[in-house]
C-alpha cells in the first residue's frame, strides 16, 4: 500500500500514532514496519533523511525535484519538537515513548541550532517533566534514553542559556526520587562521556571540559553518600529500593571514575594497564581517612550482585594514576588497598559469587599494574597480600571451567611481580623476596597442572581450554614472562613437567592403550616451552639460560618423533591436533629467537642440542623443521590448521633474503624442488584450498630463483611435472577436458601456475616462465575459458591469466623493441573476449548468479584493469595496424557492464570494485580516446557512478568520482579546443546526465560530511563549469528550504564557495576549488550548519546568493 500524505492535514489521535509506533518498533512483517516509519515521519520529521531523498528522481530524464512531506502545522524544526514532546508527555506506551525518544535526539542532535533561546529552554523543561512525572513508572532503558536527549540539549546550550548548566544542580538536589536522580546522572555522565559526530567534536570537548570541571566531581561525590548512607541496609534484608539506591550509586561511581579526563577517547577499547587521569581537586573527596574502608566494609555487608559492583569501583580506583597521590598518601594508600584484599582472600568472603571472582582477579590485575608496590615492599602488608594471592591463584587455576576470563589477569598480577624481581633477592625476606622466588615456580606448575587436568574433564564435557588458541597463547604468553624472570627456578618445572607426561605417553604408547587424552594435554607443556623460548631476550639471556632453552626443545623434538612414529605405526587413534599445533608453535619460537633472518649462531643452545639430539648448527635445525613441515603436509588433510600454519612457517623461511638462501642450501628443499607435486602431499589433491597451494608454491619459487640467475637446467627439471600435465590435457579434446576424472587435475595445475608465477618478482625469472608457457601451452588456459558447462574451469582460468598480465614489481617491463608486452596483451584479450561471449550469449537460468556470473566478469575486469594499468603495452599503436585485440577487450567489457543492472554491480562488492577500478583506468585521459563510447554505456556508467557514491568503501566512490573527472575533462578540453569528438558529443546531447550528476554531488558535499571531500571535489568542478547557472540556481534553491536563522551564515559560506575561482577549467582553478571546499566544511562545522532537508513547509522567499555584498545585505533581504 502507497501512503499519499502530501494532502493529509488531518490531526492523527493519540491511538493511532501508539498503533504505528507499536507497529514501526514492533511488528514483524518489514512491509507494515515500513508502513508505518513512513506515517511516523510525516508527522515527526527529523529534517535529517537521506541523500536519495534530497535528489528525488532516480532516473536522469526526471526533472522534477522532490520535498520531504510533513504534517502542515510543522513549519520547523521547533515545531516538529513540540509535537514530538507532546506525544512524550501525552502518551503512556512505551513503543510510543521509545519510538518518539529517538526521532526527537536525531532532530536535537542535528537542528537544535536553528532554535531560539526560548524555544531551546521549553523543550529542555519539558524532557525534565516528563522524566519527573513518568520517569519511577518508565523501564530504566527508557529514562536513560529520555536523560540522554535532555543531556544533548543541556551540552548544547551549556555556554548559551546559563539555566542549562543548573539542571544537573537541580538533579543532585532533588531529594523525593533518589533513584531516579541517581538514573538519570548516570545517563548525564554516560552521554557527556560519549563521543559525538566528529563535526561537533570541538564543540563538545569545550562542554565536556566544563563538565567535568565543575560537575563531575560533584556527581561523584554525590554517588559517594548515597552509597554510604545505603551501605548499612546493604544486607539480606534490606528493601528493593535500599538495594536499588545502593546499586545505582556503585554504577554511577564507575561511570564517573571511567571518565574521559584527558580527551575523547577514539574508541571505547580498555586496557587494563592504562591509568585513570584523575584530575587533582579530587584529591579532598578521595585522599581521605576510611575513604577505601567504606568500599571493603560495603563488600562484606551486601550480597550479590551489589557486592560485584563494589569490587568493580575498587578497580576504577586501583587504576587512578600514581602521581595522583603523594609519597606519604600513596603508602597509606597501597596498604589498605592491599590490606583489604588480602583479608577479603583470607576469609573467601563472596568468592562463591562468579562475578565476585572475577572482578577480584581484574582488581589484583589492576592494582599490580598501576602501583609497583615498592612502597611497601618491606611491610608485612606487602607479605601478607603475596602469601594470600598465592594461595588463591593456587585454587583459582583449577576452576577454568568455572570462570575461564579470570585466569589471564591472575597471571597478568604474577607476571607484573616478576618483571620487578631480582633474582638476588630471592631470600631475602625483608622485601618478601623469598615469598615471590617461591611463587613463582608454583605458579607455572599449578598452571599447568590445572590446564592438563581441565583437558581431560573436557573430553567429556566438549568444553576444552584448548579450543581458543588466542587465548591459549595469551595465557602462556604471560606464564614465559613469569618463567623468564625466574628462569633458573621455573625453567625446570616446565621441562620436569614435559618429561614427566612424555614418559608416561611412551608407556602408553608401548602397553597400545588409548593416547587420545594424552596427547591433548601434552600440548600444555608444550606451548609452555613454546612461550619460554619466544620470550628470549638476547641482551638479557645468559649461556646457561640458552642452554635450558636447548634441553627443553630436544625434549620437544623427542616427542615429536614419538608422535610421528604413532602416526606411522596404524594405531587407530586419530592424529591430535592441538599437539601438532603446539609442536610448530615450538619450531616456530625456536626459529625466531635462535636462528631468525640473520642466521645467527647461538654457542651455548646448539652445544646442547648436539649434544642431545645431534643438531650441531642453524642448518641442521632449519632442515628438521623443513622435515616437520613435510610431514604435516604429507599426513594431515588439506582443510586442518595443521597445515594451514605449517605452510604459513614454510612460506615465513622462504621470505627472508638471508633465510631462503639458508634453505635453498638444504638437502630437503633440493629434494622437495624435484618432487613438488608429489602424491604424497595430501593438501596437493585438494582443489579448493588455493591460498595453501599459494603458499606451497610461492615459497618454492622463491627457493628456486634464490640465486640471482638459476641455471636452467633446475628450471626446466621443476617445471618438467607441469609439461607433462599440459601437454596430456592438450591432447585431449574438449569432452575429455569436460570429464568428472579431468576436471580436478587441470583446476589444480591451473591454480598452481597461478601461485607459483605470484612469487616472482623479477623479469629474467619470469621470462622463463614466459618461454614455458608462450605459445604453445597458453592455449589450455582459451581450452578452460570455453568450458562454459563448469564455472569453477573458468574462474580457474580466468584468475591465473589476471596473474600473468599482473606487472608486479615491474616484471613484466620490456624492452622497446619487444613484441611480448602486445602478445600478452593478445592472450588476455582473447580470454576476455571467449568468457564476455559465453556470459552475454547465455540465456538460460543460473543458480548462483555471481558464481555463475559475476564473479567471472569480475576476474575479466580486473585482467583488463591491469593489462592497461601494467603499462608495458603500447595499445595506443594496436588500432594502427588493424590489431582488433584492444577492440575486442574494451567492447566486451562495456557490454558486459551494460548486461547487469547497476544496482546488482554495487550490491557485489568485488564486482563493484572490479567494475570501478576498470572504468578509473579505462577512462585515464591518455586513454579515453581509444574506448568508443556510445550513448547506452554512457549513460550505464554514469549510472554505476552514481550508485558507487554510497558504497561502503570509500575507495569505491573515489574511483567513481575519478571516473566522472575523467570523463568530464576530456569532454571539457575538447569542446574548448575545437576537438569534435563523439565524446564532447555524448556529454552535450545528454545535459539531464549531467546535470542529474551535478545536484547528486551537490547534495553528498553540501548535506553529508563524506572523509573523501577532495574526491568529490574534482568531478563537482566540472559539471559547475558544464552548468554554472544551473549550480547557482540549486544552492539557492537549497537556502530556501533552511530557516532564517541558518541563511545568513549558509549564504556566506555559500558564497565564498561559489564565488572561489573562475569556472574555466585548468589545474589551478580545481586546487582552488578544492580548497575553498575544505574551508567551506571548516566554516560549516566550527558554525554547525547541519542543513535541513527539504520540506514542503519550509520552503522560503527566493534568495539570489552572488547578489549578497554582506552580510548586512542578507538580513535586509531576508527581512523583506
Amino acid at each position: 500500500m502507497n501512503l499519499n500524505l502530501e494532502n493529509d492535514v488531518s490531526q492523527p489521535t493519540l491511538e493511532q500514532l501508539d498503533s504505528w509506533s507499536e507497529q514501526a518498533l514492533g511488528s514483524a512483517s518489514s512491509e507494515i514496519r515500513e508502513e508505518a516509519e513512513r506515517r511516523l515521519r510525516y508527522y515527526f520529521p527529523t529534517f535529517s533523511e537521506t541523500q536519495a531523498e534530497l535528489t528525488g528522481a532516480y532516473g536522469f530524464s526526471s526533472g522534477q525535484e522532490r520535498v520531504m512531506a510533513v504534517f502542515p502545522t510543522i513549519k520547523g524544526p521547533a515545531d516538529a519538537a513540540q509535537l514530538m514532546t507532546w506525544f512524550l508527555h501525552q502518551s503512556s506506551k512505551v513503543f510510543s515513548q521509545t519510538y518518539v525518544v529517538r526521532r526527537l535526539r536525531t532532530l536535537i542532535l542535528n537542528h537544535l541550532g536553528v532554535m531560539n533561546d526560548e524555544q531551546k529552554a521549553a523543550l529542555r523543561t519539558s524532557l525534565l517533566e516528563a522524566i519527573r512525572e513518568k520517569g519511577e513508572a518508565m523501564p530504566a532503558f527508557l529514562v536513560n534514553d529520555i536523560t540522554r536527549t535532555l543531556a544533548l540539549v543541556v551540552m548544547f546550550t551549556w555556554f548559551d542559556l546559563s539555566e542549562s548548566r543548573e539542571v544537573i544542580d537541580q538533579v543532585l538536589e532533588g531529594s523525593e526520587h533518589r533513584v531516579l536522580a541517581l538514573q538519570m546522572l548516570r545517563a548525564f555522565v554516560e552521554e557527556f562521556n560519549r563521543e559525538l559526530p566528529a563535526r561537533y567534536i570541538a564543540r563538545q570537548r569545550r562542554v565536556v571540559v566544563a563538565f567535568r570541571d565543575k560537575q563531575l566531581k560533584s556527581i561523584f561525590t554525590h554517588a559517594l553518600e548515597a552509597m554510604r548512607a545505603a551501605t548499612p541496609a546493604a544486607g539480606s534484608e534490606a528493601t528493593a529500593e535500599q538495594r536499588q539506591a545502593l546499586s545505582q550509586a556503585l554504577l554511577l561511581q564507575r561511570d564517573c571514575l571511567g571518565f574521559d579526563f584527558i580527551g575523547l577517547a577514539p574508541d571505547e577499547a580498555s586496557d587494563d594497564a592504562v591509568a585513570i587521569q584523575i584530575p587533582s581537586p579530587w584529591k579532598d573527596v578521595i585522599q581521605v581517612d576510611g575513604f577505601l574502608d567504606a568500599y571493603f566494609d560495603g563488600y562484606t555487608r551486601s550480597t550479590p550482585p551489589i557486592t560485584s559492583q563494589f569490587i568493580e569501583v575498587l578497580v576504577q580506583i586501583a587504576s587512578i594514576r600514581r602521581s595522583f597521590y603523594m609519597e606519604p598518601v600513596r603508602i597509606a594508600f597501597v596498604r589498605r588497598m592491599s590490606r583489604g584484599i588480602a583479608d577479603i582472600l583470607n576469609s573467601a568472603i563472596g568468592l562463591d559469587d562468579v562475578d565476585n571472582y572475577h572482578h577480584l582477579c581484574r582488581l589484583l590485575a589492576r592494582f599490580r599494574c598501576i602501583h609497583t608496590l615498592v612502597e611497601i615492599e618491606d611491610a608485612s602488608e606487602y607479605r601478607d597480600l603475596l602469601r594470600a594471592v598465592a594461595a588463591f591463584t593456587m585454587t583459582g587455576l583449577t576452576l577454568w571451567e568455572w570462570s575461564p576470563n579470570s585466569i589471564p589477569p591472575l597471571l597478568t598480577f604474577w607476571a607484573k611481580v616478576a618483571a620487578t624481581h631480582d633474582v638476588r633477592d630471592d631470600e631475602n625476606s625483608a622485601v618478601a623476596g623469598d615469598v615471590i622466588s617461591e611463587a613463582l615456580p608454583q605458579v607455572v606448575r599449578e598452571f599447568l597442572r590445572a590446564m592438563v587436568t581441565a583437558t581431560a574433564r573436557a573430553t567429556d564435557s566438549g568444553d576444552s581450554p584448548l579450543d581458543n588458541i588466542d587465548a591459549v597463547l595469551e595465557n602462556v604468553s604471560s606464564l614465559a614472562s613469569i618463567g623468564r624472570a625466574a628462569y633458573e627456578r621455573c625453567a625446570p618445572v616446565v621441562l620436569e613437567t614435559l618429561r614427566e607426561m612424555a614418559a608416561e605417553y611412551q608407556e602408553m604408547l608401548r602397553a597400545g592403550r588409548d593416547v587420545t587424552v594424552i596427547e591433548q594435554q601434552l600440548a600444555w607443556p608444550v606451548y609452555a616451552v613454546a612461550a619460554c623460548i619466544g620470550a628470549r631476550q638476547p641482551y638479557r639471556s645468559l649461556p646457561d639460560d640458552d642452554r635450558r632453552d636447548g634441553e627443553m626443545f630436544a625434549t620437544v623434538l623427542e616427542l615429536d618423533r614419538l608422535v610421528q612414529q604413532r602416526m606411522q605405526s596404524g594405531i587407530a587413534a586419530p592424529p591430535c591436533e592441538p599437539l601438532e599445533l603446539a609442536l610448530l608453535q615450538a619450531h616456530v619460537a625456536f626459529r625466531t629467537s635462535f636462528i631468525g633472518e640473520g642466521g645467527h649462531k647461538v654457542t651455548a643452545v646448539f652445544s646442547q642440542l648436539s649434544s642431545m639430539v645431534g643438531l650441531q648448527d642453524s642448518s641442521s635445525v632449519l632442515d628438521l623443521i623443513l622435515q616437520k613441515v613435510l610431514f604435516n603436509l604429507r599426513t594431515w588433510p588439506a582443510q586442518s590448521m595443521v597445515v594451514q600454519k605449517s605452510l604459513q612457517l614454510f612460506s615465513d623461511m622462504t621470505a627472508g633474503y638471508v633465510s631462503v638462501r639458508q634453505v635453498a642450501k638444504l638437502d630437503t628443499i633440493k629434494l622437495l624442488l624435484a618432487n613438488h607435486s608429489s602424491e604424497q602431499l595430501q593438501f596437493l589433491q585438494a582443489i579448493d584450498e588455493y591460498k595453501q597451494r599459494a603458499l606451497y608454491y610461492g615459497g618454492l619459487a622463491r627457493v628456486l630463483f634464490a640465486a640471482e640467475t638459476p641455471p636452467p637446467s633446475q628450471v626446466a627439471e621443476f617445471m618438467h611435472p607441469w609439461s607433462i600435465t599440459v601437454d596430456e590435457l592438450l591432447s585431449m579434446s574438449d569432452e575429455q577436458l569436460a570429464q568428472d576424472a579431468v576436471r580436478p587435475n587441470l583446476i589444480r595445475t591451473l591454480r598452481d601456475l597461478r601461485g607459483f608465477i605470484s612469487a616472482i618478482s623479477s623479469k629474467s625469472n619470469f621470462m622463463r616462465v614466459f618461454e614455458w608457457l608462450m605459445p604453445r601451452r597458453i592455449e589450455l588456459v582459451h581450452r578452460a575459458v570455453r568450458m562454459h558447462s563448469d564455472s569453477h574451469v573458468q574462474i580457474a582460468a580466468l584468475k591465473f591469466m589476471a596473474e600473468f598480465v599482473y606487472n608486479r614489481t615491474q616484471r613484466l617491463n620490456f624492452d622497446v623493441s619487444s613484441a611480448n608486452g602486445i602478445l600478452i596483451f593478445r592472450e588476455a584479450s582473447q580470454a576476455i573476449w571467449t568468457y564476455g561471449r559465453l556470459v552475454l550469449e547465455a540465456r538460460g537460468p543460473v543458480r548462483n548468479v555471481y558464481k555463475e556470473r559475476y564473479k567471472g566478469v569480475a576476474v575479466c575486469f580486473n585482467i583488463l584493469t591491469r593489462l592497461v594499468a601494467g603499462k608495458y603495452v603500447a595499445i595506443g599503436v594496436m588500432p594502427l595496424y588493424g590489431d582488433v585485440a584492444l577492440e575486442r577487450a574494451y567492447h566486451t567489457a562495456l557490454e558486459l557492464l551494460r548486461q547487469f543492472p547497476v544496482a546488482d554491480v554495487i550490491a557485489y562488492p568485488k564486482l563493484g570494485k572490479a567494475a570501478t577500478s576498470m572504468l578509473e583506468v579505462l577512462l585515464a585521459k591518455n586513454n579515453i580516446e581509444l574506448v568508443q563510447l556510445n550513448e547506452p554505456s554512457y549513460e550505464q556508467i554514469m549510472r554505476l557512478c552514481v550508485e558507487a557514491f554510497d558504497h561502503a568503501e570509500t575507495a569505491v566512490s573515489s574511483g567513481a568520482c575519478s571516473v566522472i573527472d575523467g570523463l568530464l575533462t576530456a569532454a571539457i578540453e575538447g569542446a574548448d579546443t575545437g576537438h569534435s569528438s563523439k565524446l564532447v558529443e555524448l556529454v552535450r546531447s545528454r545535459p539531464d546526465i549531467t546535470q542529474h550528476l551535478l545536484k547528486t554531488m551537490l547534495n553528498i558535499v553540501l548535506f553529508e560530511d563524506r572523509p573523501n571531500d577532495w574526491s568529490f571535489s574534482r568531478p563537482l568542478f566540472c559539471l559547475m563549469v558544464l552548468h554554472q547557472e544551473l549550480a547557482l540556481q540549486y544552492t539557492s534553491q537549497i537556502v530556501q528550504y533552511q530557516p532564517p536563522e541558518r541563511q545568513e551564515d549558509l549564504i556566506a559560506a555559500l558564497k565564498d564557495l561559489l564565488a572561489s575561482t573562475e569556472l574555466v577549467l585548468n589545474t589551478a582553478n580545481r586546487d582552488s576549488f578544492t580548497q575553498a571546499l575544505t574551508h567551506y566544511r571548516r566554516q560549516v562545522t566550527a558554525k554547525n550548519l547541519v542543513l535541513m532537508v527539504p520540506s514542503s513547509q519550509t520552503l522560503g522567499a527566493p534568495v539570489d546568493i552572488m547578489k549578497y555584498d554582506n552580510a548586512q545585505d542578507a538580513s535586509e533581504a531576508m527581512a523583506e
